[in-house]
């Protein structure tokens, strides 16, 4: 069981660990600040569209407390980016697959391929 265009993308399904073996898997560092950047902005666009009414009443420091603590977030992401560990084994990344595409559409395009 598997994808076969999961090695291309760098995903790869999770072993199974043995019944009753302490599973460990790698969360992504930057899982909490997108969660929180996604409540700052529906906090913001809640606050924008009901401007006449009482969620547009929520006073400027709610935002910059929001704001603040996505920065801390991020920083934290930036600092300690240890826990994820890649999948990239012969992975020539986003930029070689661009790349590749390109000549591709460049040969077709010229009759070779």
């Amino acid at each position: 069981m598997g994808w076969k265009w999961a090695p291309r993308y760098g995903l790869t399904l999770a072993p199974v660990a043995p019944a009753g073996a302490p599973v460990g898997q790698s969360r992504d560092p930057w899982e909490p600040f997108r969660f929180w950047l996604a409540i700052t902005l529906a906090v913001y666009a809640v606050r924008a569209l009901f401007a006449a009414r009482w969620p547009g009443a929520l006073p400027g420091w709610v935002l910059l407390v929001l704001v603040l603590a996505a920065l801390v977030l991020a920083s934290k992401a930036l600092l300690f980016p240890g826990r994820v560990e890649p999948y990239r084994q012969g992975d020539g990344g986003w930029w070689n697959d661009l790349r590749d595409d390109w000549q591709l559409w460049w040969k077709r395009r010229r009759g070779e391929g």
